[in-house]
């Protein structure tokens, strides 16, 4: 079943678009050319509004799907049409199914998923030949960087430096490994398949002969963790790494990076995700992020995290093959929907569509909430201020105010599903459409 949410005020145009028989999108173009027809998916994340104000002044109709009743690209007049669709995580056929009939109704060109519905789109891709591109990776591909300790290894096999890591399948896998030299700084346990870093628990190197009792006590709040430690929820172990955390967003086609950005995590919610950005210059990131492309030929958007240690090496911790904050840095003439949507002028000259290095973006209530707490208790109030007075509101935009109120709203139902599920507010913001391998 698919509802429309609204209309926007991001008005259609009949005139000059194209047909069903028409070829209406070249991933591969030289260029933009007329406006195209995009669906995207995951409109509750502030990167997919951004995203989606990007493709619309660069001339396209951009429709929205969304399994959660409130989300900020409904309330946008960016976005020309927004769907109510299952949620994919309890009904993933009947959400593909969705997205078929939206794509029929509304001529779509293309599907640009953002979040982690993702992983069910890509297992449909079948469903979609012949009906419109997608703009995702097959499942194959997504789940081989989606998994922690699988990333690691095929980073490994590009060439490129990585933190010994190690895959568990029990509560007690990970024991043989405080012996072992290579984790002798400490280790950092977490499941195969996570976001936000959650359920993650640090082994500190002054615990490696830790007591029978502490041992236990970690094996058991594994044991009891969601899902539990087994074949089918993996977990890994990683080295403890320390120094300074860096994200990049990266888009790709067939193995060649066509946009990067770079920022370093310096404000989170919690321990997760980061809620302040401001796009900086790093030449060693891109260069990884260059290599591993080319050596997965990856198509698509692509996300890491990376530690960056004391003495300037670099080292990654996961990958994220979807959308990321670093959309927020992103201004309308980077180039960022060209690089998505028509990249064959990039691939051409060997151009990268980058934000300007100082662009900063924060999500404000956020800030004001995790942000500020975080200043008071790393006693960091000078540089909060300053990131605070520095950067612009991911989401609110003078001329396009409705996702800024309707961010209220989905807040709320947020908390209502978090205090029925006993889940966080970031578990709650993804548990209808995550994927932790499922086939």
């Amino acid at each position: 079943m698919i509802t429309e949410l609204r209309r926007g005020t991001g008005a259609e145009k009949s005139e000059g678009l194209p047909g069903r028989g028409q070829t209406a999108l070249s991933m591969t173009g030289d260029g933009l050319g007329s406006g195209k027809r995009i669906l995207l998916t995951g409109g509750r994340a502030p990167a997919t509004l951004d995203l989606a104000r990007l493709l619309r002044t660069a001339g396209h109709t951009v429709f929205a799907a969304e399994s959660a009743p409130y989300h900020l690209c409904r309330a946008s007049r960016a976005v020309a049409r927004s769907f109510a669709v299952p949620a994919p995580a309890s009904d993933p056929s009947g959400f593909a199914s969705a997205l078929a009939r939206i794509a029929d109704e509304c001529r779509v060109d293309a599907i640009v998923p953002t979040c982690e519905e993702i992983f069910y789109v890509s297992r449909e891709l079948d469903r979609f030949a012949g009906r419109c591109e997608v703009f995702a990776a097959p499942l194959d591909e997504l789940d081989r960087l989606h998994h922690k300790g699988a990333f690691i290894r095929l980073a490994e096999e590009a060439g490129l430096p990585v933190p010994p890591t190690a895959t568990f399948e029990a509560p007690d896998g990970w024991l043989p490994l405080l012996t072992d030299g290579a984790f002798a700084d400490g280790l950092v346990l977490k499941p195969a398949y996570s976001r936000f870093a959650s359920r993650v628990i640090a082994v500190e190197p002054r615990e490696e002969r830790l007591s029978p009792s502490v041992r236990e006590a970690i094996i058991r709040k594994l044991a009891e963790a969601v899902g539990g430690v087994s074949p089918r929820r993996p977990w890994i172990a990683q080295k403890l790494l320390r120094g300074e955390e860096w994200c990049t967003y990266g888009v790709a086609h067939d193995g060649v990076l066509t946009a990067f950005a770079a920022y370093r995590s310096r404000f989170r919610a919690g321990r997760g995700a980061s809620i302040h950005f401001v796009a900086e210059a790093h030449p060693a990131l891109a260069d990884w992020v260059a290599r591993f492309v080319r050596h997965a030929r990856f198509t698509g958007q692509i996300a890491f995290d990376f530690m960056e240690e004391p003495g300037g090496a670099v080292y990654p911790l996961e990958c994220n093959p979807r959308a990321t904050s670093g959309i927020h840095l992103f201004s309308p003439a980077d180039g960022l929907a060209e690089a998505i949507l028509a990249p064959g002028r990039l691939v051409a000259s060997g151009s990268v569509a980058t934000p300007a290095p100082g662009a900063g973006a924060m999500l404000s209530p956020a800030m004001l909430t995790y942000g500020l707490a975080q200043a008071v208790r790393e006693r960091r109030m000078r540089e909060w201020l300053r990131a605070f007075a520095g950067s612009r509101d991911a989401v609110y935009r003078r001329g396009d105010a409705g996702p800024a109120a309707e961010q209220l709203k989905l807040f709320a139902w947020l908390r209502r599903t978090a205090a029925r599920q006993g889940l966080t507010l970031q578990e709650a913001s993804t548990i209808d459409i995550e994927w932790n391998g499922e086939r």
